[in-house]
């Protein structure tokens, strides 16, 4: 059998690994427009020269000769038959396939402001092209300029700073990474970064970039009537899922390839996995459904049940924060919020009805892991006598006395 597998990245390489544990026999041809796996996870330990492109590697070197899987790298899928099941590149090549794993990830978005689509020097920070582009610009560049405070915003932020650039972060919201914390756990973040030479404009948006003569943006302006110097622009306002090639294929999609629990698009033996479906940006679930395609590609039948996609962890300046589920609960909707505190941690605990519905642990995160379980199984609470910021994993274990086995007790 002929499996083709679009993408290298979490999805691609897991799918790719299955099968070749599993069926080693069959023949799989990995296709990127990478020249070289990586983690987007470490895309800033390579920006800010901590490690080479070796080192944000997940395969060791030899990972494709050791499978005898055959790489494409550095090309493009840009046309795709489902009647004939063939794939083109942009190379030309017409490679015909038996099953098809789309795994081809996300893009950063480039929002509609005057001067920010056509400045040269406006980069994301989503793979390692762009980590290379942003690497050369270090070396003349003097002021960089972040616009969105999220985790990869404040990642490329971060790289920056060790480069040596005076970093000036934009952000819509009242505060930094406003979608994985609060205000409160978010706040010593941005202490520590502006201790390192970082600036914040927070509730800020915007309007134009101005361009010099060459094309490239030189100053950033805002609503407020504020205008930053910009010798180089990270965008990190949004990704979306890199479809493109899909065209008059008649594979169902709408912000994102539509698939169902087996991770099968309406297209029989056409599979889809990772960030190009939308079902989750976390890294491991990547992994998850890159494996249960690929199963599922050789004839089994796994189904991809994993949907909780709300889970961040955030580590800045040797300050480790877990969040998970719905940390940001509006007043009306009537949680009820247990906070903790002292001088080392800060922990938040949005509970309704007996459950946990979001959770923020700042500081020693240690054994915590627990908490995603209780909040996915929506475990009823209510019955135990212990103040829900002291569970801990222990709490929801019993041993079975006929065979001496653990198993939930609640």
């Amino acid at each position: 059998m002929k499996i083709i597998i679009i993408g290298a990245s979490a999805a691609g390489i897991s799918a790719a690994r299955t099968i070749k544990e599993v069926e080693p026999n069959t023949q799989v041809t990995v296709i990127s427009r990478d020249d070289c796996v990586h983690s987007r996870c470490m895309l800033h330990h390579f920006l800010g020269h901590e490690r080479d492109e070796a080192g944000i590697s997940f395969v060791d070197g030899h990972f494709f000769a050791d499978n005898h899987i055959t790489w494409l790298k550095n090309t493009a899928v840009v046309g795709l038959n489902t009647a004939a099941k063939a794939v083109t590149t942009d190379d030309g090549q017409e490679l015909f396939f038996d099953k098809l794993l789309i795994a081809t990830g996300a893009s950063y978005f480039v929002p509609p402001i005057p001067g920010l689509r056509e400045a040269t020097n406006v980069y994301g920070f989503r793979d390692l092209k762009d980590a290379r582009l942003l690497d050369a610009e270090c070396e003349t560049a003097k002021n960089a300029v972040v616009i969105g405070a999220g985790l990869v915003g404040m990642d490329a932020a971060s790289a920056l700073l060790k480069r040596g650039l005076k970093v000036t972060v934009i952000e819509m919201m009242d505060h930094t990474l406003g979608l994985q914390l609060d205000e409160k756990s978010a706040r010593p973040y941005q202490q520590h970064f502006a201790a390192h030479g970082a600036d914040f404009l927070l509730s800020e948006k915007v309007v134009a970039v101005d361009l010099d003569e060459t094309g490239r943006g030189v100053t950033i302006q805002l609503a407020s009537g504020k205008s930053i110097p910009a010798d180089v622009i990270v965008i990190a306002a949004g990704v979306r899922p890199s479809f493109d090639f899909l065209d008059k294929t008649g594979i169902a999609t709408e912000k994102a390839i539509l698939v169902g629990d087996d991770l099968q698009t309406n297209v029989a033996d056409i599979y889809a996995a990772g960030d190009v479906t939308g079902l989750s940006g976390i890294w491991p679930n990547a992994m998850k459904q890159g494996r249960i395609a690929a199963i599922n590609m050789l004839g089994e039948r796994l189904l991809y049940n994993d949907r909780f996609a709300i889970k961040n962890t955030v580590n800045f300046y040797g300050l480790t924060t877990l969040s998970l589920g719905n940390i940001n609960p509006q007043p009306e909707e009537n949680f009820d919020v247990i906070v903790r505190e002292d001088h080392s941690s800060y922990r938040k605990i949005i509970m309704k009805d007996g459950h946990i519905s979001g959770v923020i642990i700042q500081g020693d995160i240690g054994g915590t892991g627990f908490l995603q379980h209780l909040i996915k199984q929506q475990i009823d609470l209510s019955g135990l006598d212990k103040d829900v910021c002291d569970l801990e994993y222990s709490d929801f274990y019993a041993v079975d006395p006929e065979n001496g086995e653990y198993h939930y007790a609640v």
